[in-house]
């Protein structure tokens, strides 16, 4: 097997490469495990071979322009033995020796443009991540219902029930599991430090008249309509009551990457508010585009879902049982596998 390696190797040293897929960054995420290319183009010119004698994983990027420079450090020695680079004319490669026991999956992820290697202690490893943010947390409560029914609680107890039924075919990660206080910068950071695929916020509305009712869903837009604006103030309130300034949480995506994700968050939105509502027999308010800090912030496509209105005592019946937690969680993992897979 090694021998075919370098057969590659010799084959691309006589390649006349027509694609340019210049590598602007190398990363080792600690969580999920992952060695990442940052790239500059969406379809990128790579050969990758695996030696399981040993367990040797060479990855190539072809037709480089620009090289390389910045040297690259192993910081996932749990799950890589060692780390070698070899550079060529217009191409740069890599060869990874894993740890024993450790399983790799390579795959292309857009949006931005990275190649991926997944390490994992096991044989099913997962080629995407998805980030649940479950809104509010510690000692900030979000809006509060009849009976003393707190937002927080809700929307932890429902991103519960959806990371269950994701576990077994993504990378789960909550930027909260227990009742604790998260700023809106920190939760974008998280989604953007492992280089999430998708971002979900969870959140339970608020109006002034319990007579307002129904579920509706946000992605992020820099123009917004009087009441999607009103409805992100909001929300972004809440982190300037506990000292954040939210006008500083920049928008992290370039403009290209900021269309591309808007492009993919819309059908993604639309077809999931339409879908919930109907599965819940609850209204669908539709879908608004919003200037929202936390979805500002991330470099990902995102939605953040309003699942009912809170102080509406057919909402809030619906939202504080457990039994419809679960049936509303279900229906969003749904969507999520239907949008990767």
């Amino acid at each position: 097997m090694i021998k075919k390696i370098y057969a590659v190797l010799i084959f691309m040293l006589l390649f006349s490469f027509t694609f340019s897929s210049n590598i602007k960054d190398v990363r080792f995420n600690s969580y999920p495990p992952q060695v990442v290319l940052d790239l500059d183009e969406s379809n990128p010119n790579y050969v990758t071979e695996y030696d399981e004698n040993s367990r040797t994983l060479f990855v190539e990027v072809r037709g480089v322009n620009t090289p390389y420079n910045k040297s690259v450090t192993n910081k996932l020695s749990k799950y890589l033995e060692s780390v070698q680079e070899y550079k060529y004319d217009r191409s740069h490669g890599f060869f990874l020796k894993l740890q024993k026991n450790i399983f790799h999956k390579v795959s292309i992820r857009r949006s931005p443009n990275r190649l991926v290697i997944d390490l994992s202690r096991n044989a099913t490893n997962k080629q995407y991540t998805v980030v649940i943010d479950p809104g509010h947390g510690g000692k900030d409560t979000g809006a509060i219902g009849s009976k003393n029914l707190r937002e927080k609680d809700v929307v932890l107890s429902i991103g519960k029930y959806l990371r269950d039924e994701l576990k077994s075919d993504f990378n789960v990660v909550m930027t909260r599991d227990t009742d604790e206080f998260i700023s809106l910068k920190n939760r974008s950071n998280i989604a953007n430090r492992i280089g999430a695929d998708i971002y979900v916020s969870i959140h339970a509305n608020s109006s002034n008249s319990s007579a307002h009712n129904g579920m509706e869903i946000f992605y992020f837009s820099k123009k917004s309509s009087p009441y999607a604006a009103s409805i992100a103030r909001y929300e972004n309130s809440f982190g300037e009551k506990y000292g954040e300034n939210t006008s500083s949480i920049v928008q992290i995506a370039g403009e290209i990457a900021y269309n591309k994700n808007q492009e993919k968050s819309i059908p993604f939105a639309d077809s999931l508010t339409k879908n919930l509502s109907k599965t819940m027999g609850m209204k669908n308010r539709g879908i608004h585009g919003a200037n929202f800090a936390v979805l500002r912030g991330i470099n990902c496509p995102g939605v953040l879902i309003e699942v009912g209105f809170i102080k509406s005592p057919k909402d809030s019946s619906i939202i504080s049982s457990r039994s419809h937690q679960k049936k509303m969680a279900k229906k969003i993992a749904e969507h999520i596998r239907n949008y990767f897979y």
